[in-house]
């Protein structure tokens, strides 16, 4: 019995644009052409081998590679595509995955910004432990800051997941503030293989929210100090500054706002 390409079409749900395309490339011909009408006719015979085809398109085969395969026929050959195969969609798997958690991460950072609610007013907070990969380098200017950020995502490997809530600045305690010691990416949910990823403790930090640019940081950063040693509470480590809304995310400077944290010794 033979087959129209539109019944070959409706019953394997294939579109006839597909098939032809299928035909031309030598993968799934026609088991024979009108001379006169030009249509094409397929036969019963070929039914396991269209099936082949679909569930190698399913299993995202290159066409290229499948018509290798109907021209050889042989089941090594099936093999060998279908393990090529299988390591491409692992390696897809593993990178899905880490679009996940990046995901998962950039939810988690506007949710944090929608839960601030005390601006300008010094707080104690818990930080889980976090791994960091940093670039030690002093600067002072926006332009420097800039050049940094870039050198930090080249060194990182980690281009992707340079955006608000990830990058922030480093500042040692007890400068002028007017020059930083360098700057951080947090790099998340990222893998814990990552080489030269630092780490950023858990534990209480001493942290401040508050509105406005870095232009404004300095006098925070001396803020902070009269707290620290007022209540005499040891610290450690550097000031962390991130911006968690800035330009990119409003044009308006009075919705920016600003994070400066510093580990607090138990």
């Amino acid at each position: 019995m033979k087959y129209s390409i539109g019944e070959m079409s409706r019953l394997f749900d294939i579109p006839v644009t597909t098939l032809r395309h299928y035909d031309n490339k030598g993968i799934f011909k026609a088991a024979y052409v009108d001379d006169e009408s030009g249509y094409r006719y397929y036969t019963s015979d070929q039914f396991e081998l269209l099936n082949n085809i679909v569930n190698l398109r399913y299993s995202e085969i290159p066409l290229e590679k499948i018509r290798e395969y109907t021209e050889k026929g042989d089941t090594t050959s099936l093999k060998e595509m279908f393990l090529v195969q299988q390591t491409e969609v692992r390696t897809r798997i593993e990178e899905l995955k880490k679009i996940e958690r990046s995901i998962g991460d950039r939810l988690a950072y506007i949710g944090e910004i929608e839960e601030i609610d005390r601006f300008d007013e010094i707080i104690i907070r818990k930080r889980s432990r976090r791994r960091i990969f940093t670039v030690d380098k002093e600067f002072q200017s926006e332009e420097e800051l800039e050049l940094l950020v870039r050198e930090l995502g080249s060194n990182s490997n980690f281009s992707y997941s340079l955006v608000l809530g990830n990058v922030g600045l480093l500042m040692e305690r007890g400068r002028e503030y007017s020059k930083y010691r360098g700057v951080y990416l947090n790099t998340g949910s990222l893998d814990e293989n990552e080489p030269e990823v630092e780490e950023q403790p858990g534990g209480e930090y001493i942290t401040i929210h508050f509105k406005g640019t870095r232009r404004d940081s300095c006098r925070y950063y001396q803020k902070l100090d009269r707290y620290i040693d007022e209540n005499n509470i040891s610290i450690e480590g550097p000031y962390y500054e991130m911006a968690l809304v800035c330009d990119s995310l409003s044009s308006d400077e009075k919705r920016y706002i600003r994070m400066i944290e510093i580990k607090k010794v138990d």
